[in-house]
Formats: structure tokens, C-alpha cells, sequence
């Protein structure tokens, strides 16, 4: 394997010839660039407001978070620049392993050990919550899985960048149709504004031949249905008019959500576990991104026609200072897509410093991971689940958090292997206290004020991960952690 140094080396000196005015390279500075060693963003985020919970929690179990994990479940060997054996693979991936771990999440959210019972239980939480009466699944009724392919710009992977699992696409697919007796075809896997790479469709399709997939652009020869030779079950976006945004702003793009997800009755929201920005050129391109992470609120961003538009209303280098609106409570709090939500999760399988990046190695508790040199096994491995994506969203942020300690760079450059971007929490407060939010906007979906959308809170320390529910189970009103290995 090439020197990870040098390889460094030429990626710095193709940036700079190309000029590319937001590269962030170790030891060069451009032309009227900062010194890259002193980002313009800040990366100065830590939690406030140790175990006290803003807003309300939401599940059956409410503020529930289940947290499956299994070390050794993702055992790639790291060798980050060959495509001969990359992460996604089934010899890298534990099947068995991840299913057992999507099941674990599934069954702690629900408070049923029997997956069909626990499926009707979250189905019929949901109909009641949103007024259908006190209903299951019924027949007919189309079920979409939004999964995170922010990496993914072709069917082909070119790169070991890191998105949603083929192994935890399929085990979503699987409980669906054995368990929560959803038809295949009935059974909507969708990134809107990507690719889904070839290896989820080929995965899914083996055994699930008439599950559908949609993706942003038109289909390509080594994505035609392995049973079928054809592209039947794979579709584009219709795109309509389907979402309003609170700040008065009149967008061109970011009011369309795919006619196919307006029409569905229920959404799995199926996020990654990653932070979206990083400051430094390592083994990727200097990028920042927007913001400061991609969990199941960002997700949503891959359900409209034109997330671009938001870029200015996210980025905390343009128009989102502390305490401002977010487009996030708008689209989670949205009829046509958030409020179909039965469903949170992120998958910590690999995680990431970035919104397009390699995998990153977890160091500290409860993973352990070893971190240097890169090309290790060890990864963070788990599974996470609730029906209140607040309370996800603020667990997930909390470990990332707690993983960007005692985690410098493998290539003694000096700077943490992941950071936390400023502002990271804001559009978690502004979720939590949507009737009444620190920036003060009146958020109103469906002619109607946005009441709380779940509930925030910060654990009370790395080591003992304990939030309100924890320490006092009966009085206690945010998150409650169920946390559980695996063997």
C-alpha cells in the first residue's frame, strides 16, 4: 500500500494546481487563503445543559434510544486507497451480525420481543399519533426507506467513502417483508438527490426481487435487475410541489419532494452516524461542507429537489448563526415527509469525519477502536434506533463527540482526527422547542403551529452515558439510552 505521507503530498499538489479555492491543505497555503492551520470555521462545539432536557420526548417508551453493538461486526481491513476488497463487501461486513443488530434496536424500541408484534406495536403508535386510529399496517399501503448516499455519484463506487450499508439495507428489507408483512413491492428504497450504488440493489434483489429502489438520475447497464435483465424496479423522482418553509422565503427548488414519497404512507428514516464537516485535507479533498452533522435531520435533505438552496440557511459561515432558523423542524414537521417518520435510525456500522469521506475509527468507550495506523479492523460497529429522531439525533451527536477525544491524526499532523463544527445542536433546539424556538421563527406545517418534535438532551459524562430517564426512571423527562453489546 502507497505511503500514507506521500500520498497526502499529491493530493496537496493536485489541489493546488488546480486551484481549488476551498482546499485546506496540511502545510500550504493558497493565495488569499486563511492559514489552513486556523480554519475560518469554528470547530469549538461541546454540550450544554448537562441532563436537562429541552422539549418533549416522543415513542411508545418516550425518549427511548436503543443502541445495539456488536464489535467486530464491520472488520474491514482499512486499505482505504484499493477497490479490490472494500468496506461494503459481505467478507468485510458481518451479515448475520448486523441483522442481529438491526433486530436488537427494533425490539428495544417497540418493548416486544417478537419482531411482527414489535412492528405492529410502532405501526400502531404511529396511526394513532397522527390520528389514523389505532390501525396496523394495511394492505396497500407504501412503506419508504430514505437512505443516506451522500457519497454515492455514480452506481459505480469509486472510492471507499462511506454511506448506509448494503448489510443494513438489507436487514431493514428483511423485517419489513417477514415481520411487518409488507409486500416486496410495496417496499420504497430511495436516495432522491443520488445514486444508490449496485452492490444495495444487487444485495436487496437476491432475495427480495420486487423491492424498488429511487435514485436523483437515469439508470445505468450494471444497475439492470439481476432477475428481471431490466430497469422495472427502478425509478426517478416525479417531483411536486410539496413542502412550505417558515422563514418566508420563496425557494425554487427546495419546495419539491418526489411524488412517490408524497404518495407513501410511512417513512423509515435510515441515516448514518457521521459528522458532516472537517477542516483539513488528510486522505480527502479539503471540503467543509454546510454544518456540523449528518444524522436523521440532515437526512431529510435528500427528500427535496433542491437542498442546495438551504446550503445558505445551514452554513454557519453564511446565514446560520447561533440561534436562527432551520429548514430541518420544516421538514420533519412537514405532512407530506417528516410526520410519515415511524421510524429513526443510524447506522454506526463505519462512520465518518465528513459528508463525503472514509471511514473513521472510533478510541474511545465503549468501541475502543485502534486508530493508528489507519489500516486496522477495528470500527465502531453498531446500530442505533428510536421513534424520537431528536433524542437519535442528540445521542448520536454526543457520541461523536466523545470520539473526537485522544484521536489525533495517524499522520502526526497534530490536529484531531474528527471535529465538531460550531453551532452543531442549534437545529436540535430549535426540533425540540419548535412552538417556541430560540430564534424565534413560528414554525407552521399544515396551516398549524409546530409544536415540539422530540426532546434534546446531552448525556452526563463520555464514560457513564446517563441521560435524565437513566438516573430517575419515573420522574425523569428526556432521553432514556438502552445501550447493548452484542457478542
Amino acid at each position: 500500500m502507497t505511503n500514507r505521507r506521500e500520498f497526502v503530498k499529491r493530493v496537496g499538489l493536485g489541489i493546488l494546481a488546480s486551484s481549488v479555492p476551498s482546499a485546506l491543505i496540511h502545510g500550504v497555503t493558497l493565495p488569499g487563503q486563511q492559514d489552513p492551520a486556523k480554519p475560518i470555521t469554528k470547530y469549538d462545539w461541546k454540550p450544554d445543559l448537562i441532563n436537562q432536557p429541552l422539549g418533549t420526548a416522543k415513542g411508545i417508551f418516550p425518549g427511548r434510544v436503543a443502541w445495539a453493538h456488536a464489535p467486530g461486526t464491520a472488520h474491514w481491513k482499512g486499505d482505504w486507497q484499493s477497490m479490490e476488497s472494500p468496506w461494503w463487501m459481505d467478507e468485510n461486513t458481518d451479515q448475520t451480525r448486523v441483522t442481529a443488530l438491526v433486530a436488537d434496536v427494533i425490539t428495544k424500541v417497540s418493548g416486544k420481543q417478537k419482531y411482527n408484534q414489535a412492528w405492529d406495536t410502532i405501526f400502531r403508535f404511529h396511526n394513532k399519533t397522527e390520528g389514523r386510529g389505532k390501525m396496523g399496517y394495511q394492505k396497500g399501503e407504501i412503506v419508504v426507506v430514505k437512505v443516506n448516499m451522500n457519497s454515492t455519484n455514480r452506481s459505480a463506487r469509486t472510492n471507499n467513502y462511506t454511506d448506509v450499508a448494503p448489510q443494513t439495507v438489507y436487514a431493514i428489507v428483511e423485517q419489513l417483508v417477514k415481520h411487518a408483512g409488507v409486500p416486496e413491492k410495496n417496499i420504497l428504497v430511495y436516495d432522491a438527490k443520488r445514486y444508490v450504488y449496485k452492490e444495495v440493489l444487487q444485495k436487496v434483489w437476491k432475495d427480495f426481487k420486487d423491492v424498488r429502489f429511487m435514485q436523483e438520475k437515469e439508470f445505468v447497464e450494471d444497475q439492470k435487475h439481476p432477475v428481471y435483465g431490466d430497469f422495472s424496479r427502478l425509478e426517478m423522482p416525479e417531483w411536486v410541489k410539496g413542502i412550505d418553509y417558515s422563514n418566508g422565503v420563496s425557494y425554487l427548488k427546495a419546495v419539491n419532494i418526489p411524488k412517490q414519497v408524497m404518495n407513501a404512507t410511512y417513512l423509515i428514516n435510515l441515516a448514518m452516524m457521521k459528522c458532516h464537516s472537517y477542516p483539513y485535507s488528510n486522505m480527502e479533498k479539503g471540503d467543509e461542507g454546510q454544518t456540523g452533522v449528518t444524522m436523521t435531520g440532515k437526512n431529510n435533505f435528500g427528500s427535496i429537489m433542491g437542498p442546495s438552496d438551504l446550503h445558505a440557511v445551514m452554513n454557519t459561515n453564511r446565514d446560520a448563526k447561533s440561534k436562527t432558523y432551520s429548514p430541518v423542524v420544516d421538514l420533519e414537521a412537514s405532512p407530506n415527509l417528516g410526520r410519515k417518520t415511524i421510524l429513526y435510525m443510524l447506522d454506526g456500522l463505519y462512520s465518518a469525519r465528513k459528508h463525503s469521506s472514509y471511514a473513521m475509527h472510533f478510541p474511545n468507550a465503549p468501541f475502543f477502536n485502534t486508530t493508528n495506523p489507519y489500516a486496522n479492523p477495528e470500527w465502531p460497529s453498531c446500530i442505533l434506533a428510536s421513534l424520537d429522531g431528536v433524542a437519535l439525533d442528540s445521542v448520536g451527536l454526543d457520541i461523536l463527540y466523545s470520539q473526537t477525544k485522544n484521536n489525533i491524526d495517524p499522520d502526526n499532523q497534530n490536529h484531531p482526527w474528527m471535529l465538531i463544527r460550531e453551532n452543531a445542536d442549534d437545529y436540535l433546539h430549535e426540533l425540540a422547542l419548535a412552538e417556541n424556538p430560540p430564534s424565534g421563527t413560528k414554525y407552521i406545517q399544515a396551516g398549524k403551529q409546530v409544536a415540539s418534535l422530540g426532546v434534546h438532551e446531552h448525556w452526563d459524562s463520555d464514560e457513564t452515558r446517563r441521560y435524565s430517564r437513566n438516573l430517575d426512571p419515573k420522574s425523569g423527562t428526556g432521553i432514556e439510552l438502552i445501550y447493548t453489546k452484542i457478542g
